[in-house]
């Protein structure tokens, strides 16, 4: 039996923008096309969707949530199970893999392991070699090179080793067979529709009709849930490095680049919010059902509380390890500032001896009689020292 199984895999790509001074996505295209439409293998093109409300049909998407341009790579076709390979390249180091593969197999003996481990060998044999080009290519702004990425910052072979973060599946069901007949395929199925039987993994396309629609709804979802899934990645290790820099205070000297990168961090996340919240706005038409059903499925909501608790947890981080420093600072200078009063002291012994030895003092008793006990170097020798123990004394005891 010949079956179709359409797969999307989000792909961490060396292709970021500033996000904030994109003008529209022409711009985004000719940048791509005048930086790498050299890459023999690489093929560039435009994304066909209709942007805007001129029919149901359009998706009035912000750009974050739209296609830069389609890749597509010389020989991925022509192998003999690829019938359909597009790479959509969307921002943030981000990508989806739309593979089309055909499987001679029957519904009940799909290996999703090995489908994984096929779309994944794919991705290494054609993507890799592009994306080390593409990383190794100097671009302009509002292109980011990836050496300067603040937001998400990842080595060189993470950015081109074309490994999927996930492989989802899907399949379109056949005319004349029931849903029923694909339940043990899918598993689960966390939401349904009268378009889309969808599940963690696999979804079942109740009829073809209704792909394009499937199609980009999918593609728009697999990389929403990658960026959520890589923020809120991003934040549980930088919160764990502030807890790390918490309990050792040799560190809190070092933080002021991690505070800031992090305080730029939180902005971004800010401005990826209202993105989203446009992009679930701008939806039309059947795609907006979708949406709904993905976002449920899948608990957009639920990432998205979580991934503001933990904004929130890890700005309450930072503004705890700022005021540590600057404690510390305070305590130092006003520690400086004690020893600096204490040498006073030691003028003061000075003047005195000075004093003592050019006044006569024989019908009185004080302060000066003191003095001739010990000579001047001794006497000096202990206030020094006790200038020691109070600045350690107030050093220790001072918060």
């Amino acid at each position: 039996m010949q079956l179709q199984l359409d797969t999307y895999s989000p792909i961490i790509v060396p292709v970021n923008w500033q996000s904030e001074l994109i003008e529209d996505d022409e711009q985004r295209l000719s940048l791509l096309r005048q930086h790498f439409s050299g890459i023999d293998p690489l093929t560039i093109k435009a994304n066909i969707w209709p942007m805007g409300y001129g029919s149901l049909e359009h998706d009035n998407l912000p750009m974050l949530y739209q296609p830069s341009a389609i890749f597509e790579f010389a020989g991925l076709t022509d192998e003999p199970d690829v019938e359909h390979a597009q790479l959509y390249v969307y921002d943030s180091c981000l990508a989806v893999l739309h593979l089309r593969l055909s499987l001679c197999s029957d519904i009940s003996n799909i290996d999703d392991l090995e489908i994984s481990n096929r779309v994944e060998a794919l991705s290494f044999q054609y993507l890799s070699p592009v994306l080390a080009q593409i990383y190794d290519i100097k671009t302009t702004a509002p292109m980011i090179q990836p050496s300067a990425y603040k937001f998400f910052v990842n080595t060189r072979e993470e950015l081109i080793n074309g490994k999927p973060m996930w492989v989802a599946r899907m399949l379109t069901k056949a005319p004349n067979l029931h849903e029923e007949h694909y339940l043990k395929w899918l598993k689960n199925v966390d939401v349904d529709s009268d378009y889309l039987l969808l599940g963690s993994g696999n979804s079942l396309l109740v009829e073809q009709k209704h792909f394009s629609d499937v199609n980009r709804t999918m593609v728009i979802s697999q990389f929403h849930a990658a960026l959520m899934n890589r923020i809120e990645d991003l934040l549980k290790d930088n919160l764990k490095q502030f807890n790390n820099s918490y309990y050792n205070s040799d560190t809190l000297d070092k933080l002021a680049q991690s505070i800031n990168n992090q305080q730029y961090r939180n902005d971004h996340i800010e401005f990826i919010d209202i993105q989203m919240s446009a992009a679930a706005s701008g939806v039309q038409g059947t795609r907006r059902e979708l949406l709904k059903q993905f976002g449920q499925a899948w608990q957009f909501g639920e990432q998205r509380d979580r991934i503001t608790q933990l904004t929130h947890l890890t700005q309450a981080r930072l503004d705890r390890l700022s005021q540590d420093k600057i404690r510390h600072q305070n305590r130092r200078i006003q520690t400086l500032l004690t020893f600096l009063g204490a040498l006073g002291l030691i003028s003061l012994v000075v003047d005195l001896i000075d004093l003592e030895g050019n006044t006569e003092h024989e019908h009185s008793t004080g302060l000066l009689d003191l003095i001739q006990f010990s000579s001047a170097e001794h006497i000096i020798n202990i206030m020094f020292l006790m200038v020691i123990l109070v600045t350690l004394y107030f050093y220790r005891n001072h918060e």
